[in-house]
């Protein structure tokens, strides 16, 4: 134990009277929830998957349980965030007029995982041919566009 007056020259806040936490050298937490939900939204719904054989576009984003925070420990920051997000897609054949509808799920996208190491589960409300095609319209040409905008908003969190 240092003795008084020796410690380290950044812990001076029993001297300032304001108890201020400079150089950010004591833990301090915000909230980046509300701004992830959002950005999630704007960056997921309306992107459209397309092929030689149909078209894929997500409609909505039903569900984005989970949380975002941006911490400062000693002037270093870091982030922690972890979300289950489910989208709902629909899409239809070439030369088709019939419309299938589905479901997306990412259920990993956390610190511990890196953007192309996300799941993505792509489900189709019904099962049929056609529907089974425009799922592998998600899964081969949505999955990496997913994954992509994943990456981006892992980048804009941690770098403003």
């Amino acid at each position: 134990m240092a003795k008084w007056g020796e410690g380290d020259p950044r812990w001076i806040v029993e001297e300032r009277a304001d108890a201020k936490n400079v150089n950010n050298w004591h833990w301090t937490e915000k909230n980046a929830s509300p701004w992830s939900k959002e950005r999630l939204k704007e960056l997921l719904k309306g992107l459209e998957m397309e092929s030689d054989q149909g078209k894929v576009t997500v409609t909505d984003v039903t569900k984005i349980e989970g949380e975002a925070s941006a911490n400062n420990r000693k002037a270093k920051l870091i982030f922690f965030y972890e979300w289950v997000i489910t989208l709902e897609w629909k899409g239809t054949i070439k030369d088709g007029d019939k419309v299938w509808k589905g479901k997306i799920e990412i259920p990993n996208l956390s610190e511990e995982n890196e953007a192309d190491e996300l799941d993505v589960i792509v489900m189709a409300d019904k099962s049929s041919g056609e529907s089974f095609t425009l799922k592998e319209i998600v899964r081969s040409v949505g999955t990496k566009l997913i994954r992509e905008k994943l990456g981006q908003y892992i980048k804009e969190l941690k770098h403003g």
